[in-house]
């Protein structure tokens, strides 16, 4: 005999929503133990999404689901927040029917069938304050890639026109390069003392180099015009940048502590901190365990297995703001001057390759913001001061390489005796020793007691 899914909320609600509409449907249980439902369609105009928060409430309904669709459950989200016990947004993918067995109101009914079981899980929404921090610091990253694009397409057009600022420069958003683009572009004739006036006493490069680089094709009026477009428009989007950070600062005040927390951390800068607190937040309650943070982030391997074959390990696609900033940190972790993350890359990258061994540092270091902002101390892990006797640890992979040299040359033919023999001569010693102090004889092949 079948059984029913328990009830677990007697009155919930679920959303079906839209662009424009969203379909409600409140299903509640009475003593005698059947359903009511009731359903409702909606605009999503504001006075509306209000009319939608008074119906549920006359209902008595105070625990609504919906999906996660696109922007367009902010608004309902936005409304509803205050006046319920719960509003559970959920992955659209987890409640979605069989095609060809749907609609808005079969949708909405699911949802709500889902929801009043506990079958639903819900998506990790942050508050207000973190929202609106999340959105500053995501509008900042969409200008940095438009300023970085921008820039590229100007070293682009100067190519093209046999300018090669890029082979001489190693920075050329530099102050030097930024000089001599500016000369370029002024249309006024000038010579190659000009030139060097606009290079740093601290670049490197030839003197000679920078000149043969500065020689191209004399640029026209349009091209001259187009090149100018582009830099007035890099110049806009830096001062829009400014802008965003005296706001995101402000919207930091009431985190400083989090923020001082993350830059104890290894490759964790002020910009990525604050990065980190917008998509990650500041609450670690919701989380439980540091692994459902590195799941949530999307670096944590995926589990892709059937009839017994694993298809994929790879990392989930979750975490599309988190994760780049994580890797970025990475990066610079690993080659900051503290050799914790340094040690464990080096060994990792031996197995794994460089790529992979960065996304388990990163995952590492999610763990470890789990752990401070849940108990509120400065980064330390447990194993860090292991690392910081760093010949010990040479000495050990030092060692795994000879033996797996040792073990190759065993298997390519040579005897003991030649690669000890081949050992001495790298030393420039006639003689080898063991622990005890015996001498082993090269010419013999025996130990000699000492």
């Amino acid at each position: 005999m079948n059984s029913s899914p328990q009830t677990v909320l007697p009155v919930a609600s679920g959303l079906d929503v839209h662009k424009s509409f969203l379909v409600a449907v409140i299903k509640s249980t009475s003593n005698q133990g059947t359903v009511n439902t009731v359903k409702k369609r909606f605009s999503t105009f504001r006075a509306d999404l209000e009319d939608l928060r008074d119906w549920l409430l006359q209902n008595d309904c105070h625990h609504v689901c919906m999906e996660s669709t696109g922007k367009y459950w902010i608004p309902v989200y936005n409304v509803l927040e205050s006046a319920m016990n719960e509003v559970r947004v959920c992955n659209p993918k987890w409640l979605s029917l069989v095609k060809g067995e749907k609609d808005d109101n079969k949708d909405a009914a699911r949802i709500c069938d889902l929801y009043r079981n506990g079958m639903t899980k819900s998506s990790y929404i942050p508050n207000k304050q973190i929202r609106t921090l999340r959105e500053l610091t995501r509008l900042r990253q969409k200008y940095v890639q438009q300023r970085t694009s921008d820039h590229n397409r100007l070293i682009n057009c100067l190519t093209v026109s046999n300018y090669k600022l890029d082979m001489v420069f190693s920075n050329v958003r530099g102050r030097s390069a930024f000089l001599i683009i500016n000369l370029i572009l002024s249309g006024e004739p000038y010579t190659d003392e000009d030139i060097l006036k606009c290079v740093s006493s601290r670049c490197k490069a030839p003197r000679e180099d920078i000149l043969r680089a500065c020689h191209g094709f004399e640029l026209d009026k349009l091209q001259r015009e187009k090149l100018r477009i582009i830099q007035d428009h890099i110049d806009g989007l830096t001062k829009e940048i400014e802008k965003l950070d005296q706001l995101i600062a402000e919207a930091c005040e009431d985190h400083k502590d989090y923020i001082r927390l993350l830059m104890t951390m290894p490759g964790v800068s002020e910009i990525s901190a604050r990065k980190i607190i917008a998509e990650l937040g500041t609450e670690m309650d919701q989380f439980v365990k540091g692994s459902r943070v590195a799941k949530w982030a999307g670096l944590a391997p995926g589990s892709d297995e059937s009839a017994g074959k694993i298809h994929s390990r790879h990392i989930t696609k979750g975490g599309k703001y988190l994760k780049p900033v994580l890797i970025e940190a990475a990066w610079a972790a690993v080659r900051s001057k503290n050799p914790y993350y340094r040690c464990k890359f080096e060994i990792l990258s031996l197995r794994l390759g460089k790529k992979r061994a960065i996304v388990a540092i990163a995952r590492k270091m999610i763990i470890s913001i789990f752990h401070m902002f849940s108990d509120m101390k400065e980064w330390h892990p447990k194993d860090c001061d292991d690392c910081f006797v760093p010949r010990s640890l040479s000495v050990q992979k030092e060692s795994r390489k000879l033996n797996k040299t040792v073990n190759t040359l065993k298997a390519m033919g040579l005897t003991e005796h030649q690669i000890l023999k081949t050992i001495a001569a790298g030393l420039d010693d006639p003689e080898i020793s063991d622990d005890e102090g015996n001498r082993y004889d090269l010419i013999t092949g025996e130990y000699r007691t000492a």
